[in-house]
């Protein structure tokens, strides 16, 4: 049996975020733009990541 050479696009997607996670956290936290996190330095985007992580802990994870 053949496989289906065509992947499903959410997991191509799914796969892509987790490759950008530390630079979509900020932005999915609402900590910062897109625009925001493409201008910082690697130190700010750790603080901008630790913000988020501790945003999403402090105020629930979606419930």
């Amino acid at each position: 049996m053949v496989a289906n050479s065509k992947s499903d696009p959410n997991e191509v997607y799914d796969r892509k975020l987790d490759e950008e996670y530390d630079y979509w956290l900020p932005v999915i936290a609402g900590i910062a733009t897109h625009e925001e996190v493409d201008r910082m330095t690697a130190k700010q985007l750790g603080v901008a990541n630790a913000a988020a992580r501790l945003k999403i802990n402090l105020f629930g994870k979606g419930g």
